[in-house]
């Protein structure tokens, strides 16, 4: 859920750091705690290496085609208006638009937006001065903001962080300076990779292609008929090199000293056919003696022998690319990276993993190295070797439609039904039928749920004439949608092959030519945030009433579902995994950014994008397709881990700084920043609220930690409560009866919704908690304020 006020970009703090198998594939430092080597090894050897579950089920693949169909006939078909300059054509893949290397497709803000690999932050072209190329940047330490105290939200210590951006080393060429137009060019591109070529305009004859891959140890460049140069802004203060006479160095390997704080070390290695000469015309530069063809690779090093060690007994294999694999039993599920190599020589590529990914390795196969360096925004990345990562999640989601105990507490069911009169009573079309389809989306799944809520036995609400009710209503609420009659039709971009909402495009394509129109739906923003409460709405209807307008709401639903999560090579249709990030672990929700993504890619509503998933798992079960429902399960399972790894922090994390987890949630997550506020307001209700709407049994039973949710109540919302003013309430109290039920139960009876929140449905969701004490007995009965139950916690 996004506005599009201006955030402090990490441009203004460019200031702070000018330093001295068999299956089917498709392809930071204030306050920040540093792993010890005793807890990083015992945390390794305390980790249960088999998989829960029915190991004796067989595991199939789960990145099949969902579908062949094309878009809905009413989907008209534009090209997308924002074209990227810089991708090869007659590649035959689909350009990204909400990957990690999306910034590589087209120009930015003076050419500073990043492209995360991890550790290692890239731009292309930036203007830090020296020579045009590939700048890298490996931060030691991050740069740490407050915010003063605004609204309800107290001071905040550290509000934010960001990474440094100044330029630890630049790969470029002597024939490149100021004056010379160095264009780049995607070459090729996967989940994992993609393959950058500079050169100058017109010269297809010299060049350097950088094979640029996650979670890569070394950058690696790849030099045509070009001298080799080095820039940094940081000084020179010390090089080893197997020769050196007068500021001329020669060899195979160079170990540069900088003067930065703390000290960096930097290694180059040149793999060509001969030595590489580099003569230091000044405390910033390198340049080499000639031309040069081959292979070159720069990788940050501590200063301990070890890891010097480890990197130059790795250095002659690079990755590429990546493939993916996924299967799953139902009971366990797996996925496996496994990286496409140069030079392989059996013994295995090194590359640094997430703290995410080292949790859920197998270790067969591969080695866990004890030498880490930060990452962006996710902690320490751990180096591995191995050209295979599995990884197995066993915790799998055991949610379907309703709550586990789907009965809600008997003297609450007058109550409940009471409240669904009223709302069912409404003109539907009023809430679904607005001008923005977010919000029509939010309501219809709001109705969808009452739906399922009094059509479904197991609930023992007993009243069919009310469902039946429901259900058409809904139906027909869902009908101007289906046919593309709503106020913001959809339509198909052959370009970024994807759909697109109308109103952000140009007025000739029936827009408002202003590309923030829906949220920046139509430039690829929050996809699987709007679409996922249409698919949830679409799968409870043909859960309910399975022949209505079977084989249109099947296109139709499927088209949304591909278009942010195709699992498929074989659909060409869509791009693979639009809003998925199978490195990263969770969803992202920016999209195009036309001046550039400046902090990167970002996410800031978790339980939206676990929405989208659990409608995918809904659809799945609705039309008994088990390889869809366990690939929802699978990235359910993921995003749950991810979440109180990076996005919601409980006391006890140690992977995100210190001062950051005392503000339980990141609040906005970038690749490059995490920043305490949201893109709408910086209230309490509002930063923390994000992270919890909508309400659904899968957020509430599977997602969300009791633990977590005690914590964020206890230090950051039980004191603002009272004074939360409209639907934020509504959005606060659904989650607090995670944990205290019975208090929160009375609120949601006079609480202010919010719009896509049913106040029968989260009554509901409060009455079915297994500590849920009848009402007229409990010691809370009658009395409205939270706080006088907390021991009931």
């Amino acid at each position: 859920m996004k506005s599009h006020y201006l955030l402090l970009s990490a441009a203004i703090f460019v200031e702070f750091s000018l330093s001295n198998a068999s299956s089917p594939s498709i392809d930071m430092n204030a306050n920040h705690k540093r792993f010890t080597v005793d807890r990083f090894w015992k945390r390794l050897a305390d980790r249960s290496q088999a998989p829960k579950g029915d190991d004796t089920k067989h595991m199939t693949n789960i990145l099949n085609k969902i579908s062949s169909e094309s878009a809905p006939d009413s989907f008209k078909k534009i090209e997308h208006p924002y074209t990227s300059p810089y991708a090869n054509e007659s590649f035959d893949g689909i350009i990204p638009t909400n990957s990690w290397i999306s910034n590589l497709f087209y120009p930015s803000v003076n050419n500073i937006a990043p492209t995360t690999s991890d550790p290692y932050i890239l731009r292309m072209l930036d203007d830090y001065g020296g020579n045009p190329g590939l700048s890298i940047r490996q931060p030691s330490k991050k740069i740490y903001g407050q915010y003063e105290a605004q609204n309800n939200v107290p001071k905040t210590d550290e509000g934010f962080f960001i990474n440094p951006q100044n330029v630890d080393l630049r790969f470029t060429a002597s024939e490149w300076d100021n004056s010379s137009s160095v264009e780049p060019s995607l070459i090729s591109w996967d989940l994992f990779s993609a393959t950058l070529r500079l050169q100058t305009s017109g010269n297809d004859q010299q060049y350097i292609d950088f094979p640029i891959v996650r979670g890569m140890a070394y950058v690696t460049a790849n030099y045509v008929d070009l001298t080799p140069q080095f820039f940094s802004q940081n000084a020179i203060i010390e090089i080893t090199a197997d020769k050196k006479a007068n500021n001329t160095y020669q060899g195979r390997k160079f170990k540069l000293k900088f003067n930065d704080n703390p000290t960096s070390y930097f290694l180059i290695y040149a793999l060509g056919d001969e030595d590489l000469v580099l003569k230091k015309t000044d405390d910033r530069n390198l340049v080499a003696h000639k031309t040069y063809n081959g292979i070159i690779r720069i990788a940050k090093v501590l200063d301990d022998e070890a890891f010097e060690d480890l990197l130059d007994d790795r250095v002659e294999v690079w990755p590429i690319g990546a493939k993916l694999s996924a299967e799953s039993n139902g009971q366990h599920s797996s996925y496996s990276i496994e990286w496409k190599l140069e030079n392989d020589d059996g013994k295995g590529v090194l590359q640094y993993a997430y703290p995410h990914h080292i949790d859920t390795m197998e270790r067969k196969g591969v080695k866990i190295t004890k030498f880490q360096l930060a990452s962006s925004a996710k902690g320490l990345m751990t180096g591995v070797i191995g050209n295979k990562w599995s990884l197995t999640e066993s915790e799998l989601s055991e949610v379907t439609w309703l709550p586990e105990n789907a009965e809600p507490e008997k003297s609450t069911i007058d109550d409940i039904i009471d409240i669904v009169k009223k709302e069912i009573g409404v003109d539907y079309d009023s809430e679904t039928l607005l001008a923005d389809n977010y919000f029509s989306g939010k309501a219809l799944q709001k109705f969808a749920l009452i739906s399922l809520m009094l059509n479904s036995p197991e609930t023992k609400l007993n009243k069919p004439e009310l469902a039946k009710k429901s259900l058409q209503k809904l139906q027909s609420a869902f009908l101007p949608y289906l046919n593309n009659k709503q106020r913001d039709p959809f339509l198909y971009d052959t370009l970024y092959r994807g759909i697109v909402a109308r109103s952000g495009l140009p007025v000739k394509e029936g827009g408002t030519g202003d590309p923030n129109a829906a949220f920046g739906h139509s430039y690829y923003n929050d996809h699987h945030y709007h679409q996922g409460y249409f698919v949830v709405a679409a799968a409870i209807i043909r859960h309910l009433d399975p022949g209505w307008n079977s084989k249109e709401l099947t296109r139709w639903t499927e088209t949304l579902i591909r278009d942010a999560n195709n699992p498929s090579t074989d659909d060409k249709k869509y791009p693979l995994f639009r809003t998925w990030d199978w490195f990263a672990g969770h969803s992202w929700a920016g999209g195009i950014k036309i001046n550039g993504a400046l902090d990167g890619r970002d996410q800031e509503s978790v339980p939206e994008s676990i929405n989208f998933l659990w409608g995918v798992k809904l659809w799945g079960l609705a039309n008994k397709n088990e390889n869809l429902v366990n690939l929802a399960n699978l990235q359910l399972a993921l995003s749950k881990r991810t979440a109180y790894d990076y996005f919601w922090l409980k006391d006890d994390n140690k992977i995100m700084p210190s001062g950051i987890v005392k503000n339980k949630v990141v609040g906005i997550y970038f690749e490059q920043k995490a920043d305490y506020t949201t893109y709408f307001g910086r209230y309490l209700e509002y930063i923390h609220g994000i992270q919890q709407l909508p309400m659904t049994p899968e957020l509430g039973e599977y997602i969300k930690d009791p633990e977590f949710v005690k914590q964020e109540w206890d230090q950051k919302l039980d004191r603002v409560l009272d004074k939360v003013q409209g639907g934020w309430k509504g959005v606060l109290l659904a989650n607090y009866a995670i944990i205290n039920p019975t208090a929160a139960y009375p609120q949601l009876r006079t609480a202010t919704m919010d719009g896509g929140q049913s106040r029968a449905f989260s009554m509901y969701f409060a009455a079915t908690r297994t500590n849920f004490k009848k009402i007229g007995t409990s010691r809370y009965a009658g009395n409205t304020s939270p706080k006088a139950s907390k021991e009931d916690n």
